[in-house]
């Protein structure tokens, strides 16, 4: 094992070691500590036959109670229970099969038995036979958690039957389904990529006369239905992308949030939680390459999907790029010390977060970069502020924005698109100096949600 930078030790690691509480090994297999080698004892209880759903909860527990000592977040198993039961996704006859042979696979894909832990500056990159066997590992809940998290790191979350938003557990558990039956083993073409990106180790630094950048083109679109299409590699074009708001800790979870669609919509994101720690103030995370397979319409309880078909994604997936915003609390949105966003240290936060971000890869021409009001719903941000400091970073790396506003925000998309056309109007060329001495216009003490009307007023 890799020693002198931080690894995430695999299930297949010698050092990966536990209790046979169900006396599955020969008793030749303990050592001094009365444990026994992980990786033999999960080859044989992946011997067992899985023809019907107990057979595959029996399989599971016995995993979790050997590892954890109890069926930990798995609870009941009633959500996995009635979804592999389900015919049309014939789970015993063709998918558990291929879930069993990529999990078996981690001895050759990683020899070493461990990933390193990203870095700031740094990347790692996947085969499809490699992403696939860390998504069965994610299944069987083989992993231990990384050191900077304690949950969500594998798909435990979605199979007790008591769920606060059954529909989306079912969405993520079908468009992991859906991955494993359209798993080609013998097509290893392409990859996927995690990269960690830092303002302190950017290739491309800000530009010193920032100031005086013109500012990139901008657009606003109202949409009828939130989706994820902007995650499709044929929507964003050879280069362009999709800002997910993303919390510190990336990733999947258990409800309709945009990061957790995004992400439970892709099986090959998945695994970046494992290595991808906490992020700081000045870090961002790329997801290049991860395969959606359902398109994911409408919000919050109110979606839907339907499956892709696999030659319209061509067996590859679109750039992500994962940002936290300022989690801002509600209750300082109406402080009289003034709107958070306003502060500088603030707006400084988020323009160096942003630009990282959309500087981190090269595109032979302008390109686009798809986005929602960032940081503008759980984290309480001001779609004027943000959207601001978005364009400016999205010239200063000298990309396209284009700003998706849901049918709730059509007064901001109204007031923000009259904001830009009056900027791109102005007879000197606006540049991103200009954006910035409009916010600073702002007086301090406004209450969020109300900046656009100040954005609009003639200097």
């Amino acid at each position: 094992m890799p020693t002198g930078r931080p690894v995430f030790v695999l299930p297949s690691s010698n050092t990966q070691r536990c209790l046979d509480r169900f006396s599955i090994l020969d008793d030749l297999e303990e050592d001094s500590s009365g444990l026994v080698p992980f990786w033999s004892l999960l080859i044989e209880i992946l011997k067992q036959k899985v023809d019907e759903a107990s057979h595959l909860v029996d399989v599971l527990d016995t995993i979790s109670n050997s590892l954890r000592g109890s069926s930990a977040a798995s609870g009941d198993y009633g959500t996995l229970k009635a979804m592999v039961q389900n015919k049309n996704h014939k789970f015993f006859s063709h998918l558990w099969p291929r879930i069993v042979w990529l999990a078996l696979q981690m001895p050759e894909l990683f020899p070493e038995g461990c990933m390193s832990v990203l870095q700031p500056g740094q990347s790692i990159r996947l085969t499809r036979r490699q992403a696939g066997c860390l998504v069965a590992h994610q299944f069987l809940c083989t992993l231990q958690p990384p050191s900077w998290r304690q949950d969500f790191f594998d798909f435990s979350i979605w199979y007790d039957s008591s769920q606060r938003h059954p529909k989306a557990v079912e969405m993520y558990l079908t468009a992991l389904f859906i991955y494993a039956q359209r798993f080609d083993e013998n097509d290893n073409m392409g990859a996927v990529e995690y990269s960690l990106h830092s303002s302190g180790h950017s290739t491309k630094p800000m530009p010193q006369d920032w100031e005086t950048v013109t500012l990139s083109p901008i657009s606003v679109t109202k949409l009828q239905t939130c989706s994820t299409e902007q995650q499709e590699p044929d929507y964003q074009g050879p280069d362009g992308a999709v800002i997910v708001s993303a919390n510190k800790d990336i990733g999947f979870g258990e409800s309709a949030t945009q990061e957790e669609l995004f992400v439970g919509n892709c099986p090959e994101a998945c695994p970046a939680v494992l290595v991808t720690p906490t992020m700081a103030d000045d870090q961002a995370l790329v997801i290049n390459g991860a395969t959606p397979m359902l398109r994911i319409q409408g919000q919050g309880r109110d979606i839907f999907w339907w499956v892709l078909d696999p030659a319209a994604i061509k067996g590859s997936g679109g750039r992500m790029l994962f940002m936290d915003a300022l989690e801002i609390d509600e209750e300082a949105c109406d402080d009289t010390q003034g709107l958070p966003d306003l502060k500088p240290e603030n707006r400084h936060r988020e323009i160096v977060k942003a630009y990282t971000t959309l500087s981190s890869w090269d595109a032979g021409a302008r390109v686009t970069v798809w986005t929602g009001l960032w940081g503008c719903g759980a984290f309480n941000g001001d779609p004027g502020v943000k959207m601001t400091l978005l364009w400016m970073a999205a010239s200063l790396a000298d990309k396209e924005l284009c700003i998706l506003c849901e049918p709730s925000r059509v007064d901001f998309a109204t007031q923000f698109g009259a904001f830009i056309r009056q900027m791109l109007a102005l007879p000197s060329g606006a540049t991103v100096g200009d954006l910035g001495d409009r916010l600073d216009r702002i007086p301090p003490t406004t209450r969020r949600l109300d900046t656009a009307r100040w954005l609009l007023m003639p200097p």
